[in-house]
């Protein structure tokens, strides 16, 4: 499984690379130089920018679509009590509402003691 990397971690880790890496400019790591890093790390700092910014946009997004699905649960609750209260709560309609009807609802019960007698131990 990959590992989730940690930006702000590795960004405040690179600002230290970056900073010691410019005070000796000619080291390079194979075919990477100095430029390069320079490069990666700001697309990454502007990538973990764009980031920040989107999810401020996607939260309010987000409140938006939860105040919807609330009204819409409510106009669902409205419609099957008007099923209820039109055609009655043993009718195919409420049924095909999404309710129970009253015919197929399981009688009440009563619930037996749960406290039962353990067995008596005896001393040998």
């Amino acid at each position: 499984m990959a590992r989730i990397a940690s930006i702000k971690a590795t960004l405040n880790d690179a600002g230290g690379v970056r900073t010691v890496w410019e005070a000796h400019p000619g080291f390079t790591m194979g075919s990477v130089s100095l430029n390069d890093f320079i490069a990666v790390h700001d697309a990454v700092d502007e990538l973990d920018k764009d980031c920040a910014k989107k999810d401020v946009e996607l939260t309010g997004v987000k409140a938006n679509r939860d105040d919807k699905a609330r009204h819409l649960g409510e106009l669902i609750t409205r419609f099957r009590s008007a099923m209820r209260s039109t055609y009655g709560p043993d009718s195919p309609e409420y049924e095909q509402a999404g309710c129970t009807r009253a015919s197929a609802r399981k009688p009440p019960t009563r619930k037996g003691s749960s406290v039962s007698n353990p067995p008596a131990v005896t001393g040998a």
